[in-house]
């Protein structure tokens, strides 16, 4: 809005007064201009939401320009999955087997025969005769504490190897293995013949029992054999009695738990794309979190994702993990920003292709402290993982996809204040512009493109009208794009002299409408697919009765003690448009304080053969003074047509219209 500049006639600088001696004295009239304003296009399309440009010889367009369709495909490759569930429990855990070993000797033998050691000394050669119950009743001692306190299986297997290194047979070996404490019985061995120098073995199911770290071998009986003639004696010779506690699980146990590798998972996850098959990402925001929960001691979990990369270092980590009390999630998480993911699966994997695949392992431990731990069944060690990744880009097949685009309504607000009884223009071109940055073809689907004024008049552009859109392409596969550009050009002059206030669209797109192409896709989110309307309005036309109302603020000077006998008011028309001219004054609140014209004929410009003005018209109108002391604001409306002879008629910049309010002034002069 242009402030209107009110200018004091320098006249009434004879207005002092002079206290001097008394001189002659006379009236005069002068005109003086009190307030101005100037219209031009710029003020006629206040707020308009147009862009006004001009060519070389200053003739206007106006150009309207909106976004058409926002298409956002961060969701088509957003990744947002949980997967990799497991539990390990008790039964998983591995304990070593148990060995205790213990001897008895040739020597040990001998001493239990009266006058033995006499008869039979070390280092003799002597035939044995046969000893019959040699070690009766004899027991055992088998310390496992350096190994457990008491342990609870739910399964295990007892096995005993007796190593005959006597010089002759045993036979007919009984044995009773129990605990030392409450005397149960574990289990009971029998060997009918071990010959010299072999071993025999026997084993037993010991699945349900209770073991105590002290536990008893008794030997009920055991033969020994006659020897074949005189055998050499050698005290040192014996027989070993090896027991082992092998393939244990546990129900419950208070043992020191060796180091071992709980559980191990090499695994390929398929992300659900669609019909996507993509082979890469950039992660422009991501993280993955690794949950987990164990009841057991000195957990460790070591993560690697070798598909998922930076700078070329594949993704590793390794993590204590706390022993929960309450059921509570350890959570750790990684930030994957700047990452790029491999999504073609394992390395050098067997068969074909692989897409929208993701390489992960998982191994957990727990760590020995040499220390007694109680561990039940009832302990575990559980995990999963949480994938989420925003892409910064992605190659590979982008699929099939169909996005509908809704009905939705643009305001188009341009020709809001016009009122016109008719109007023809002579060219408006609607541009229907397309840029693709993706590395997919694609398809617009226009439905509905409609154009509709306040009275619910309306007018079809496009119906079921398709575009093809070709794939945008890389250079080197990397940036920058080279997007394909797809431009409709239509002619829109009645879709914009029903002077709309909205224009309606409805759409599909169809993303790689004819299938998956041989030449790699990708998808850069900050590189959409954009879809742009543009109306550009040559200010050529042919107008009965085109109305516009353009409202400024007036500054007027105190007139209150100058005696105003007329207002003029001065028009000049440099506009090629006759014209009906209201002026309405207005104080502060908008109130109506005068009407100073209503309806006035204005001429317009002259113009020359080719309608272009070369003079402005001057059109001048008395009326009776008004009161301007409480005016404000003063409020133009202007009719404009142009002539009768259906002429196009152009609209430059240096055209306007201006208005000058003047006031008749009586003085005298002298006083």
């Amino acid at each position: 809005m242009k402030k209107i500049l009110f200018i004091t006639l320098t006249t009434l600088l004879l207005f002092a007064c002079k206290h001097e001696l008394e001189k002659p004295t006379w009236d005069v009239d002068v005109i003086v201009p009190i307030a101005h304003t100037n219209m031009t296009i710029n003020n006629l399309l206040p707020d308009s939401g147009l862009n006004i440009t001009e060519d070389d010889n200053s003739f206007i367009t106006l150009v309207y320009e909106e976004n058409f369709i926002d298409m956002n495909y961060d969701s088509l490759i957003k990744i947002d999955e949980e997967f990799g569930e497991k539990t390990t429990t008790l039964d998983s855990v591995i304990f070593d087997d148990v060995v205790i070993a213990d001897t008895a000797s040739v020597g040990d033998a001998i001493a239990q025969i009266p006058g033995g050691t006499i008869f039979f000394p070390d280092g003799s050669t002597n035939a044995i005769p046969a000893m019959p119950n040699m070690m009766s009743n004899d027991t055992i001692g088998i310390n496992t504490s350096e190994y457990f306190e008491t342990m609870t299986l739910h399964k295990g297997w007892l096995v005993i190897d007796l190593i005959n290194n006597f010089p002759t047979d045993v036979s007919n070996v009984s044995m009773t293995l129990i605990n030392s404490v409450n005397q149960d019985i574990i289990a009971n061995f029998n060997f009918p013949l071990i010959p010299s120098g072999t071993t025999s073995t026997d084993s037993v199911d010991i699945s349900g029992k209770v073991l105590d770290q002290s536990l008893i071998a008794i030997v009920n009986n055991m033969d020994v054999e006659e020897s074949n003639g005189p055998v050499l004696i050698t005290y040192s010779d014996a027989i070993i009695t090896k027991i082992t506690l092998t393939d244990i699980g546990i129900i419950e146990a208070t043992a020191i738990f060796p180091e071992q590798e709980l559980d191990s998972k090499q695994e390929e996850h398929i992300f659900d794309l669609g019909t996507a098959q993509l082979t890469e990402i950039g992660v422009k925001e991501g993280k993955v979190t690794l949950n987990v929960l164990s009841t057991l001691p000195n957990g460790r979990i070591i993560y690697s994702i070798p598909s998922l990369s930076k700078n070329g270092v594949p993704f590793y980590t390794e993590n204590t993990i706390p022993t929960s009390l309450n059921g509570e999630m350890t959570s750790f998480e990684f930030d994957f920003t700047g990452y790029t993911l491999d999504l073609t699966g394992k390395e050098n994997r067997e068969g074909g292709d692989t897409v929208n695949t993701i390489y992960t392992q998982t191994f957990s431990f727990i760590d020995s402290t040499g220390e007694l731990v109680t561990l039940n069944q009832t302990d575990s060690f559980y995990s999963n993982t949480e994938f989420l990744f925003i892409p910064e880009y992605a190659k590979g097949y982008l699929g099939q996809d169909t996005i509908e685009i809704e009905e939705s309504e643009i305001a188009f607000s341009a020709m809001n204040d016009i009122i016109v009884d008719y109007l023809d223009l002579e060219e408006v071109n609607l541009k229907l512009k397309i840029d693709n940055y993706i590395g997919a073809d694609a398809q617009l689907e226009l439905i509905k493109l409609r154009s509709e004024n306040q009275y619910g008049d309306g007018i079809n552009l496009f119906e079921n009208h398709t575009i093809d859109i070709g794939r945008a392409t890389l250079t080197n596969n990397s940036l920058p794009i080279t997007p394909f550009i797809s431009e409709t050009i239509i002619d829109a002059d009645e879709f914009i002299e029903i002077l709309p206030n909205k224009i309606v669209s409805k759409a599909n797109f169809y993303l790689n409408p004819n299938g998956q192409s041989a030449t790699e896709g990708f998808l850069y989110p900050e590189f959409p697919i954009e879809a742009g309307l543009s109306i550009e309005i040559p200010l050529s036309l042919i107008a009965t009765n085109l109305t516009f109302t353009d409202t400024n603020e007036l500054e007027i000077e105190n007139t209150s003690e100058i005696d105003i006998e007329k207002v003029y008011i001065t028009i000049e028309n440099g506009l090629p448009f006759s014209a009906n001219l209201s002026l309405i004054l207005l104080d502060e609140s908008n109130n109506i304080i005068d009407t100073l014209t209503h309806n006035t004929t204005v001429f317009p410009a002259q113009l020359d053969a080719n309608n272009i003005v070369t003079n402005s018209e001057t059109t001048t109108i008395e009326m009776d003074y008004t009161d301007f002391e409480s005016v404000n604001k003063i409020v133009s409306i202007s009719s404009f047509s142009t002539a009768q002879n259906n002429e196009f008629i152009n609209i430059y910049s240096d055209y306007e219209l201006d208005i000058t309010i003047s006031a008749k002034l009586n003085k005298t002069i002298g006083e």
